[in-house]
Order: structure tokens, then C-alpha cells, then sequence
């Protein structure tokens, strides 16, 4: 009798309890929770507008055409924003000012320049821009200097402004120089990976958005977007003309 209580008892106990995975969020519904929590981080504080991070356009390409030439080391990307994540920024002994960094997720949606290897792949793209710590909070202007604050504030890039969370995206976008940055600006203690990580390239030029609910692709310019004097360079309608005529769908 004792074994034909026991014998069912082991027999229960073999089989495997089944735990359910937690479910993943559609991506629209993902876009919404994360915009909601980055509005949330930002709404509150005060915008610094900074046009000083500039990148190097030496050699631009004026055509889409030139940019399916893009060699191996480099990528023209189409992509979809799914975040925005705050980098603790600290300062460090190479900079006068602390770097102010903005971790953007995103989805690569299609590959117009450079090898596919990051087709269908999510990466991160290290931002200028973002929310500064307390500790760390300045703004900085040719004609007044260095002004420091003893509270958070957004510093926005004009020259190229952080995208909006759902936004399709087209850029140019090169690996960063991993020992360097992963040393200086921290990148490794803010969630980045050395094969995913990406900095935009000649964003100030080459660098289009299409925010939810617009209708086209639009230099991610503020300061162009207002027809103000953002970089004392050309800029061609006609390329924003061919991005819109090729990818805009």
C-alpha cells in the first residue's frame, strides 16, 4: 500500500513545471511605452540650445547614388528609432566640458550603403546631446562661454537635434573607436556593446527624419528647419528631394 501511494508521488514529481516566458510587447505598443518614459525624463527640464558639435563634412556626398557607394567601413542606414536612453555623462582629464551623450536604439530597416551585415539588426547609435547629470550640467556658447548649472538640463545639438522616438530615420553611421571611447566617455558603464555601437557620421548635413505622423523625410536640422545660418556650408534640396522620391514608403 506504501508503494502505491509513493509510485504516483514520484511520478508527479518528474514532470517539469512549465514557466511562461513574460510576452514582448508589439513594437508599436514598445515605441509608446518608451516614449511616454522618455517624456517623462525630459519634460521638466530646461533646453540648452548648443550648434558647437559639429561633425567633420569633408567630403560629403551630394547624391544617393554616392551613398550606395559608401565603402565597407562606414554605413548609409534607413531605420526605425525604438529608444532613447540617458548616458551618465563624467567628465575626464581630455575635455575641458563633460561629454553629453544620448543612447538611441534603433532598427535597421534597410541597408543603402556599406555591407548588409547590420540589415534587420538592432544597434545603438551614440547621439550628441542629451540630459546631463547634476553634477555635470553646463551650456556653452562662442560669445558667453562656459555657464554651469547645479541641476539636470537637455542639451540639444542643433546642428543635430536628438530624433523623437518612432521616427524613421536616414543617416550615415561609422563603428566608434571602441578603446577610446569606452575609456572616456563611459560607453561601456551605459548599456552600449562594443559590435552594436555606431556614431553618426556628417550628421549636421546627412542625417534625414520622418517623425510620426509627417508625410516626408526632412533635414534633422533645427536650425536649417527655421532657414538659419546652422554651418557655413551647401546644402542641397535636391538630395532630400531624392531620399524622399527613393525611401519615402
Amino acid at each position: 500500500m506504501l508503494l502505491a501511494i509513493i509510485f504516483p508521488l514520484s511520478a508527479c514529481s518528474s514532470k517539469r513545471t512549465k514557466v511562461s516566458e513574460p510576452q514582448k510587447l508589439p513594437e508599436s505598443q514598445q515605441i509608446a511605452v518608451n516614449s511616454k518614459k522618455w517624456e517623462e525624463q525630459t519634460k521638466d527640464l530646461a533646453v540648452v540650445h548648443n550648434s558647437q558639435y559639429s561633425d567633420d563634412y569633408a567630403g560629403s556626398v551630394h547624391s544617393v547614388a554616392d551613398f550606395k557607394k559608401i565603402n565597407s567601413e562606414t554605413w548609409v542606414i534607413k531605420a526605425k528609432v525604438l529608444n532613447l536612453g540617458k548616458v551618465i555623462n563624467k567628465k575626464h582629464s581630455a575635455s575641458e566640458l563633460p561629454p553629453v551623450f544620448t543612447r538611441g536604439e534603433v532598427k535597421v530597416d534597410q541597408v543603402i550603403g556599406g555591407s548588409n551585415k547590420l540589415n534587420k539588426k538592432i544597434i545603438n547609435l551614440v547621439f550628441w546631446g542629451g540630459i546631463t547629470s547634476k553634477d555635470n550640467s553646463f551650456s556653452f556658447t562662442s560669445n558667453k562661454g562656459i555657464k554651469k548649472f547645479d541641476h539636470p538640463v537637455l542639451i540639444q545639438d542643433d546642428n543635430a537635434p536628438l530624433p523623437k522616438i518612432g521616427s524613421e530615420i536616414i543617416l550615415a553611421i561609422q563603428s566608434v573607436d571602441w578603446p577610446y571611447y569606452s575609456s572616456y566617455e563611459h560607453l561601456d558603464e551605459n548599456g552600449f556593446k562594443e559590435d552594436t555601437t555606431f556614431q553618426p557620421v556628417m550628421a549636421n548635413i546627412h542625417f534625414w527624419v520622418k517623425e510620426p505622423g509627417a508625410k516626408e523625410f526632412v533635414l534633422n536640422n533645427s536650425l536649417i528647419k527655421n532657414k538659419q545660418d546652422a554651418s557655413p556650408i551647401i546644402i542641397e534640396k535636391n538630395m532630400t528631394d531624392e531620399i524622399n522620391q527613393e525611401y519615402n514608403n
